[in-house]
């Protein structure tokens, strides 16, 4: 009887563990800036299946397509668009979930387009 109150505890306790492990999936808007230097919100989306969008603009249309995988708190993404600048290239960014806000801090990528030392995203109501 013992055994089961320490267990059922643990699992109490370690439950928002394994709840705020997928705190990244839905859509994001990050803040960008188009090439000809005017600002637009931009609209990542991460599907539970692996899958990532990018809207640039977020006008509905997407202009990349990226597979993704997370593990110990680092998401490593390679585009699967192949007008993408960054197509087959595996970026390495580490993920940090707060409330409505989530940040990517670079750890490696070898793709320039993508390349930013932080990318603050705020979840898209």
């Amino acid at each position: 009887m013992q055994n089961l109150k320490l267990t059922l505890l643990f699992l109490f306790f370690s439950a928002p563990f394994f709840l705020t492990a997928q705190d990244y999936l839905g859509s994001w808007n990050m803040a960008g800036v188009a090439p000809d230097g005017t600002k637009v919100t931009n609209t990542v989306t991460m599907n539970a299946d692996g899958t990532m969008t990018v809207d640039f603009g977020s006008d509905g249309t997407i202009e990349v397509r990226s597979t993704y995988s997370v593990s110990d708190g680092v998401v490593s993404m390679t585009d699967s668009s192949k007008e993408s600048p960054c197509h087959g290239m595996t970026g390495k960014y580490r993920l940090a979930v707060s409330g409505n806000t989530m940040t990517a801090k670079l750890i490696e990528d070898p793709c320039d387009a993508r390349r930013s030392d932080q990318i603050v995203m705020q979840r898209k109501q």
